[in-house]
């Protein structure tokens, strides 16, 4: 009798001691399971964020340098009549768009330069276009902050007499050639950040230029003199709007550590 119950005894404790090691073990391997999931899924999202942060640029073409030759042409040839006739009109909206184009001259030169150096076999490409882009981003801001105190001046003294006829033939071909650049630039604006702020220039130069031919229409059947420092200001702003998401963007692409810390 008693080595009868000495072996129920046994057999409990036995059986007591397999089902705790088994749900340990459970346990174990549920904790391990979920851990490894959550380790999954952490990599899942960490690679998904940096495929949407991380934009991979798109080699120089020939496309591309012809397109950004054939841009560099019309901005340069039209900046220098636009700037002269800017002075003999006295016209601040026509100025102010002289003066965005004459910058442009340069940024388009700096992104045919960068273009031709990627195609050449420049091994970090995204990065020679991030700082082309950054550059352009910058300069635009210069322009717009000038152009709006230029605006402001304008809109504060008393109004001055404007010849709003050449003002408006010069806008009208302004809008034409910066209209052609921008088609010309806008099959290429996805493929880098380069190529994207060269066409946000081209699309800053022909709303400008859309403005200021609506400045002149205005202020030669109501004489609103006025309407000229609006219309500057009214480029400047649509600049900057441009500007502060390209200086973002390429800021970025240069300094990938911010991503990752946000």
């Amino acid at each position: 009798m008693q080595a009868i119950l000495h072996f129920n005894i046994a057999s409990k404790a036995d059986m007591s001691a397999n089902s705790h090691s088994a749900m340990h073990g459970s346990n174990h391997s549920d904790c391990g399971h979920q851990h490894s999931h959550k380790e999954h899924d952490h990599d899942h999202m960490a690679a998904h964020d940096h495929s949407v942060c991380h934009h991979h640029a798109i080699p120089t073409t020939p496309a591309q340098v012809r397109s950004l030759k054939i841009a560099l042409i019309f901005v340069t040839c039209f900046s220098i009549a636009e700037l002269w006739v800017s002075l003999q009109s006295h016209s601040l909206s026509l100025l102010a768009d002289a003066g965005h184009m004459v910058c442009d001259v340069f940024v388009i030169a700096l992104s045919l330069w960068t273009a031709d150096r990627i195609a050449k076999g420049d091994s970090n490409a995204e990065r020679s276009n991030a700082i082309a882009a950054l550059v352009n981003g910058v300069l635009l801001l210069i322009v717009c902050s000038w152009l709006g105190l230029e605006a402001l001046d304008s809109l504060l003294e008393s109004s001055h007499e404007v010849l709003s006829r050449p003002v408006a033939i010069s806008a009208a071909v302004g809008l034409g050639i910066n209209g052609l650049n921008a088609y010309l630039l806008h099959s290429h604006a996805d493929d880098n950040l380069n190529m994207r702020g060269a066409f946000l220039h081209m699309v800053a130069d022909a709303s400008s230029c859309l403005g200021v031919l609506i400045g002149a229409v205005l202020i030669a059947n109501y004489q609103w003199y006025w309407a000229d420092g609006v219309v500057g200001g009214a480029i400047s702003i649509l600049i900057a709007s441009s500007a502060i998401p390209l200086v973002r963007q390429s800021w970025a692409t240069l300094n990938p550590s911010i991503l990752t810390t946000d």
